[in-house]
């Protein structure tokens, strides 16, 4: 009986550990989500008529320079919510 009782209370440890996990990398993803509606949609809209260049020129307008975009916005926000999730830990925010 014994076994079993320890068994449980280690599989309830594991399932706590996995619920906190998820816990942290859906706040996590929230963050970033939010973080990332602050950047422009558009590889385009960092364009500015005072630089001279033609955008053209030099491949804003291409799909893959706005994949490249796409992953920079997502890696910076994902960055910066990681150290947010920190500081709020740190701070007791966040369970």
């Amino acid at each position: 009986m014994n076994r079993f009782s320890m068994y449980d209370r280690v599989q309830q440890m594991r399932d706590d550990a996995a619920e906190v996990q998820v816990a942290k990398d859906e706040w996590i993803r929230e963050k970033a989500d939010e973080l990332a509606r602050d950047f422009p949609q558009c590889a385009m809209d960092f364009y500015r008529p005072s630089l001279g260049l033609s955008p053209y020129r030099v491949g804003l307008d291409s799909d893959t320079a706005q994949d490249a975009y796409a992953i920079f916005v997502e890696s910076v926000c994902l960055a910066k919510a990681k150290e947010l999730y920190s500081e709020a830990k740190f701070m007791g925010e966040v369970a």
